[in-house]
């Protein structure tokens, strides 16, 4: 994947790109062989060095960039520029896959919402984790069809093995991408086995075996002479022989030779080059073609391209993370003696070097693994240090963690084990800095602390035992009370080697024959008490009866009531929630699990516009695509999901009547209950006789009783919407022919039966692909967009690019969306009249505001319940559909832009002229003591572009008017006098007319200039309020005047 598109392909771009060598690469060039052998000699102790090392660089250690990666930018706390948002884009768009997109939705963070920023954060985890877990994500499928594989591919079975290695990846199968493999893939098919000058000169220049360095290093018109200068080898036999088994290579004649050559080409004899070496000469070209796919897959996922694809196994940095890890496990004691007794750091290499030694030692017969350890024992406050290091170094050490070392470029191999312990703790602390940091919260230690502790312990909690929640006080506990009780179960489980029922409930889960036959009775139990048999009143019965506690209806209850607030609480704390709480300076772990729950709600509440239209979307979307659906269904399923939404947004509030009343809770009742009051404009959910059967109010157990199954059930109705779809509702439909008898204990049961069904992760995943098609559309637009988020500093998401796109591309779209589409069948709460009222006052709101910042703002406000009455228009008609839904979150993503740029004193006007309602961009630029500038532009189909610019000076006003019809420029020059007299409060007034045919307005005032351009003030506050006085009546003289001309 490239960050900027390339017609040329690779080959022939790689052929331009071979030149002469720089002389500066050469290896003491001017040197002996012997000279340069024992000039630059490096060794570790002097007696038992490892290797014979001519220079500290080998072919492993690339050249230090200049300028810092976005990555790194960003994590060090620099600003990305323009060029590096749009870089940052692009990347995520070749390398976001639909499973990602899946488990941020899960981690609570919007494709749409979230910072480029944390994508990158939240996508890099996630793919090391589906990496470790190796999960299959073939059901996520392909985002081109097999024809266009094929057409791009070149064939049927190179497109198949480039998606089947792209799924593998976890990597889009985007048009990009698999272009780029097929020609990685055909440059490989070039490349021959290398020879003596393609050797050296991969050596001489410090590059890795990828296809590209290979296709370089074979097609090169300048390698080095091969020839070399003949050396006594007799002389270093010694060492050389120990550098040969230090690479971990036989002493024989093949690599013995090899070492020759290198000595006698001034090529340094380490074991990491000569392994190098050997495995280039025994390197099969061209490579098969699933190895090369595999090792194509991921170059892209480490963030590189195609061609980055290494040739040989071993050298990629998952395999060198993986060698990492096998390397702390097979250290023993003996490897440690080694290494203290020779007075060498504890290091990876090292300990590579001791088992090898080891390993030799053993094959000869000369020495016991025991017995190293042993003789070593004199150094033993050494050793036991080493011990300690290496215990520690083994348990955070995985690798995945290694990777996450590697992939920032430090060296793992040769640093201390006590420094990348240190490392790994800063890079598990960064993920959790960048998290905080892309959500604009400080990413203090404490705030760092309790986002790691909190994301730990609910992972711990959802594997513990469930049997907690029969500890006393568990309504009352915090959550990390109950984590460190759920940990002193889970030890006393493992202690007796016993299964258990997990604290997080899973559909169709397999509890195990011990626990099967230990509550085989539970139906009956229930039976007998009158209770219905649902899997959550069997899984409070099997709670109560670890517990040794009376199963009692009452009991049930209250256990249900507990495990269901548990379950909310494993699915509110995402990670963007508990960034929220932090911000509040709320810390979850000390709060019970209710309060949590009520806390995350009420942040979900406070988005819930923005989210509820997200869900919204989404569900229409899959009704839309499922063609097995009729239009008389689709128009069901639409107000049945309406209806159960509003019922689940009551907060509990129809439930708790209907219990008080002692109304059967089914969804029948719940849903005429809502309707009945939203029909009286009341809310009082208040029934008659004439729907549902009443139960006698004796039934119930009291009023605490009826508060926690009112809690109960108002949950299990939040979970049942949360996953309401249309494929779920249309088995529900076809499965349960009654659903509206169920209650919602019931209804969230049934839903849950089609989880993990193949039909719906198929919706999903065209769903996502849908999604990330808008990631790719915001990599796709031109780098002036991304410069007005930077210079008003902006968060790099799609939904800003997007929207600040459709705002300068179509500058008139967001007003027109508001006054010119918004009568179509508005909603319930404001009728179509109301809101032909509210556009006219709006527009004159902002008519009278222009005098001032604080009427403007004011104005804007209003522009705000405007445009929400016309969304909820928009979204409340009988037709609507996920386009209308789409087309509403981008209004208003611009109005949020919109309100953003007040701040720095640049408003978007709503004008009505001869060609309707107009935007008209006003931009204030305050200069020092009085003086300042006004910007002003518009565009109408009728007159075309129209741009005005007026500094206020000392004496007076200048004013430029330009407009790119002639005919408009002769217009506005008719009524140069009425401007001239608005203006008669300046001292001079000098206006100029212009003509302009190319007039670009988004060069022009509002938009144009560099981020980070300063806009000075100086003189006070009354230099403040005569300058506002002063700029704000000359853009609204000029505003006037375009109202009443157009």
């Amino acid at each position: 994947m490239r960050v900027e598109q390339q017609n040329t392909n690779i080959v022939d771009k790689l052929k331009q790109s071979i030149g002469p060598e720089n002389p500066e690469n050469r290896l003491l060039a001017e040197m002996s062989a012997k000279e340069a052998f024992f000039a630059g000699e490096k060794t570790e102790k002097t007696e038992h060095t490892e290797s014979v090392n001519l220079r500290d660089a080998t072919y492993l250690k690339p050249k230090a960039e200049e300028k810092k990666s976005a990555l790194e930018s960003y994590e060090q706390g620099s600003a990305l520029d323009a060029a590096e948002r749009k870089d940052q884009m692009v990347v995520l768009a070749g390398t976001t896959s639909a499973e990602d997109y899946a488990k941020m939705q899960e981690s609570g963070f919007s494709l749409d919402e979230t910072s480029s920023n944390t994508i990158v954060t939240e996508t890099d985890k996630i793919k090391a984790q589906l990496a470790k877990a190796g999960v299959d994500i073939s059901f996520f499928g392909d985002d081109l069809s097999m024809e266009e594989l094929e057409s791009i591919a070149g064939s049927p079975e190179a497109a198949a093995q480039i998606a089947r290695a792209m799924q593998q990846a976890d990597l889009p199968c985007t048009e990009e991408n698999v272009r780029d493999a097929a020609e990685a893939l055909n440059m490989a098919g070039t490349l021959g086995k290398p020879d003596a000058g393609a050797v050296k000169y991969l050596l001489d220049n410090g590059l890795p075996p990828t296809i590209e360095n290979l296709y370089k290093a074979e097609h090169s018109s300048n390698k080095l002479p091969v020839s070399g200068t003949p050396v006594d080898m007799e002389a270093l036999h010694g060492q050389v022989e120990r550098v040969i088994g230090e690479a971990g290579l036989p002493v024989n004649d093949e690599t013995l030779a090899e070492s020759k050559w290198m000595v006698e080409n001034n090529i340094p004899l380490n074991a990491e080059n000569l392994e190098y070496v050997h495995r280039l000469h025994e390197t099969a070209l061209p490579a098969d073609s699933g190895m090369l796919l595999e090792g194509i897959a991921s170059a892209v996922a480490e963030g590189g391209r195609p061609q980055d694809a290494l040739l040989l196994p071993g050298y990629s940095l998952s395999e060198q993370a993986e060698k990492a890890y096998d390397t702390l496990q097979q250290a023993t004691d003996a490897d440690l003696g080694y290494l203290t007794e020779h007075g060498m750091e504890l290091t990876i290499k090292n300990l590579s070097h001791a088992i090898a030694a080891r390993e030799a030692a053993a094959a000869n017969g000369s020495v016991t693994e025991g017995g190293v350890a042993e003789s070593y024992t004199q150094r033993g406050l050494a050793l036991v240090t080493a011990r300690r290091q290496l215990e520690e170094a083994r348990l955070a050490m995985t690798a995945e963690a290694n990777y996450a070392l590697l992939k920032r470029g430090i060296q793992i191999d040769t640093q201390p084990l006590a420094k990348l312990v240190e490392e790994l703790r800063a890079v598990e602390n960064s993920y959790y800095e960048n998290l905080l940091r892309g959500q604009g919260v400080e990413a203090s230690g404490e705030n760092v602390s309790v986002l790691r502790e909190t994301a730990e312990k609910i992972a711990d909690l959802k594997s513990a035992p469930a049997y907690v929640l029969g500890m006393r006080e568990i309504r009352t506990a915090t959550v990390d009370e109950v984590h460190t009780r759920a940990e002193e179960m889970r030890e006393a489980f493992l202690r007796a080697n016993e299964r258990y029922e997990t604290l997080m409930t899973a559909p169709r889960a397999d509890l195990g024959d011990s626990i099967q036959k230990a509550f085989r009775n539970v139906d009956d139990i229930l039976a007998d008490l009158g209770v219905d048999a649902t899997e959550a009143n069997r899984r409070a019965v099997r709670i109560l009866g670890y517990n040794e506690l009376p199963v009692t209806p009452e009991h049930i209850a209250e256990v249900k009531a507990v495990d269901e607030e548990v379950q909310r609480t494993f699915r509110n704390l995402k990670p963007a929630t508990v960034i929220e709480m932090i911000r509040r300076g709320i810390n979850p772990l000390d709060m019970d699990f209710a309060s949590v729950n009520e806390a995350a709600e009420q942040i979900a509440a406070e988005n819930g516009s923005a989210e509820d239209s997200r869900k919204f979307g989404e569900f229409l979307w899959k009704l839309e695509h499922d063609h097995a659906i009729s239009e008389e269904e689709r128009d069901s399923y639409i107000g049945t999901y309406r209806l159960i939404h509003q019922v689940e947004q009551t907060d509990g509030a129809v439930i708790g009547a209907l219990l008080h009343q002692g109304t059967d809770i089914t969804m029948r009742n719940l849903m005429m209950a809502v309707r009945n009051a939203r029909h009286s404009g009341k809310m009082d959910y208040t029934v008659d006789d004439s729907f549902g059967e009443k139960e006698q109010s004796s039934s119930l157990f009291g009023s605490i009783t009826e508060q926690m199954e009112t809690a109960y059930q108002k949950n299990c109705l939040k979970d049942a919407a949360d996953i309401l779809t249309p494929h779920r509702m249309k088995q529900l439909m076809r499965d349960e022919a009654a659903w509206e008898d169920l209650t919602p204990e019931q209804l969230k049961e049934a839903l849950q039966q089609a989880d993990g069904d193949a039909q719906e992760r198929l919706a999903d995943a065209a769903y996502a692909r849908e999604q990330l098609a808008r990631l790719t559309q915001s990599a796709n637009v031109t780098e002036d967009i991304y410069a007005v988020l930077e210079k008003y500093d902006m968060p790099n998401t799609v939904s800003n690019i997007l929207a600040m796109e459709a705002m300068l591309r179509n500058r008139n779209g967001m007003f027109r969306q508001i006054f010119g589409n918004g009568t179509k069948e508005a909603g319930e709460e404001v009728g179509a009249d109301d809101i032909e009222e509210m556009k006219q006052k709006v527009l004159d709101a902002f008519g009278e505001a222009i005098a001032a910042p604080e009427e403007m703002a004011e104005a804007q406000e209003k522009l705000g319940v405007l445009a929400e009455n016309v969304m909820r228009g928009m979204i409340e008609k009988d037709d609507v559909t996920s386009i209308d839904v789409r087309e509403m979150r981008l209004l208003s993503a611009q109005l949020s832009i919109s309100n953003a740029l007040t701040k720095h004193e640049q408003y978007s006007v709503p004008v009505m002229t001869g060609d309707g309602v107009v935007s008209v961009s006003l931009k204030i630029v305050r200069g020092v003591d009085k003086k300042g500038v006004v910007d002003i532009t518009m565009e109408s189909a009728l007159r075309g572009k129209i741009a005005a610019t007026f500094h206020a000076k000392e004496q007076g006003v200048t004013g430029l008017i330009a407009a790119e019809s002639g005919e408009t420029r002769e217009l506005l020059e008719q009524h140069r006098e009425e401007l001239l007299e608005g203006l008669a409060g300046e001292q001079t007034a000098d206006i100029h007319y212009a003509h302009i045919e190319d007039l670009d307005l988004n060069r022009f005032g509002s938009f144009a200039g560099s981020a980070g351009e300063k806009e000075t003030l100086a003189g006070g506050e009354e230099n403040y309020q005569v300058q506002t006085t002063r700029l704000y009546q000359i853009a609204e003289t000029f505003i006037r005047q375009m109202r009443e001309v157009l």
